[in-house]
């Protein structure tokens, strides 16, 4: 976003023309978040979410096509909008009986044209809080089937190592993205875990905008 204002500041004492904001020392402008950073975006209807909760058994995903990733997006070719990643969440009550470690990662592919048939879970509006709107066709902790090899993006949460035996490892881990991961029309993301878990019990959540491409 460009601004461009004329400040007014206590420093300088040749001003010209009228200053129509307020400026600081050396003339820069001050500037104050007087709504939450994503409150324009939840306001205009362009913030989306999925979430899944008491998650028992977690397949392994390392970018295999048609994979079980715990959450896999697809953005479809004519959308008309980039899905620009916010908050990625992960709750951990326990890893359960199988995870001697435990990391996800995300992976992008470029799916084209071709949607992803698996199972869909429809994203939620999380202003009005309508399971509709959403341009992205989402999968949660299901065969993401059709959908292309993908390619390591990022690194995501890891807990390193933990117990092997039933047991209770509580955490809750937040992501910022900040919009540094992009999934563009036509293109496929999964977030996915390294390591297959059995009885775990995990809730996860994702959230992105969606803005004109």
């Amino acid at each position: 976003m460009l601004q461009q204002f004329q400040s007014n500041s206590l420093q300088l004492s040749k001003q010209v023309g009228t200053p129509n904001a307020p400026g600081g020392q050396f003339g820069e402008g001050l500037f104050s978040e007087l709504n939450p950073v994503y409150y324009s975006l939840l306001k205009a209807g362009r913030v989306f979410s999925v979430a899944s909760y008491n998650i028992a058994t977690v397949t392994a995903f390392t970018g295999g096509a048609a994979g079980t990733p715990l959450v896999g997006i697809y953005n479809p070719s004519n959308s008309g909008v980039d899905l620009v990643l916010i908050q990625s969440r992960l709750a951990v009550r326990s890893t359960g009986t199988t995870a001697g470690v435990m990391g996800l990662d995300f992976w992008l592919a470029a799916q084209g044209s071709t949607s992803p048939t698996g199972t869909q879970t429809s994203a939620r509006q999380m202003y009005s809080g309508a399971s509709s709107g959403s341009a992205a066709y989402a999968m949660v902790n299901t065969a993401n089937t059709g959908a292309l090899a993908s390619t390591a993006l990022l690194p995501s949460f890891s807990l390193g190592n933990v117990t092997t035996t039933a047991g209770v490892n509580v955490t809750t881990l937040a992501e910022d993205h900040r919009g540094s991961i992009v999934v563009s029309p036509g293109s496929y993301l999964a977030w996915g875990s390294y390591v297959a878990m059995a009885v775990a019990n995990l809730d996860i959540g994702m959230v992105w905008a969606e803005i004109p491409a």
